[in-house]
């Protein structure tokens, strides 16, 4: 954007066609580039060692820049063309940046990092995964009830024929008589 506004001609001629322009053409773009200096102002010993060298005196050169002509009130200051030319390639920067990164996240969001295919396949194989896990789940639970109902009837079991004399084992606390006594 800095290129494209800086470096070009670009903003200049789109500042003089809609705003200087009389008829909205580029017509008289070149002559409203170039400021006027009177020679008479140059400086002691920066002046033309031959001024006829073209074959006449010449009193005013023009050079390409926006500045005040010599007659105005702030000679050779920055001119208001200046700062409105200025202006707008700055602009020009901020609204090229926001268009770049608006047409950027359009095509993120058009084209998919991972293809639809492959996210399918992904898909398919997490509900795989929570398929096999809940089966796994399923026959550890199914073996733990089985376990646990095995012991509950082998202890009503032996409860039931060792009459008031029977030992049951604790994994804690050790073998412990049911009446109390050993």
């Amino acid at each position: 954007a800095f290129v494209i506004s800086f470096t070009s001609d670009f903003i200049p001629r789109m500042v003089y066609q809609y705003m200087y322009s009389p008829d909205g053409s580029m017509h008289g773009f070149v002559n409203h580039t170039l400021s006027y200096f009177n020679v008479s102002h140059f400086q002691e010993g920066k002046e033309p060692m031959d001024p006829l060298h073209l074959g006449y005196h010449v009193e005013i050169c023009r050079y390409k820049d926006y500045r005040e002509p010599p007659w105005s009130a702030t000679p050779y200051e920055i001119s208001k063309e200046f700062w409105t030319v200025l202006a707008v390639r700055l602009a020009f920067v901020i609204i090229f940046q926001n268009v770049v990164m608006l047409m950027s996240d359009i095509v993120d969001w058009l084209i998919p990092d991972i293809p639809k295919d492959i996210s399918m396949q992904i898909h398919k194989e997490k509900i795989l995964l929570v398929e096999l896990f809940m089966r796994e789940e399923h026959s550890k639970s199914r073996n733990l009830d089985s376990r646990v109902s095995g012991k509950g009837k082998a202890n009503s079991s032996n409860s039931s024929n060792n009459n008031n004399y029977s030992t049951t084992v604790h994994p804690r606390s050790g073998p412990h008589n049911s009446t109390g006594s050993l």
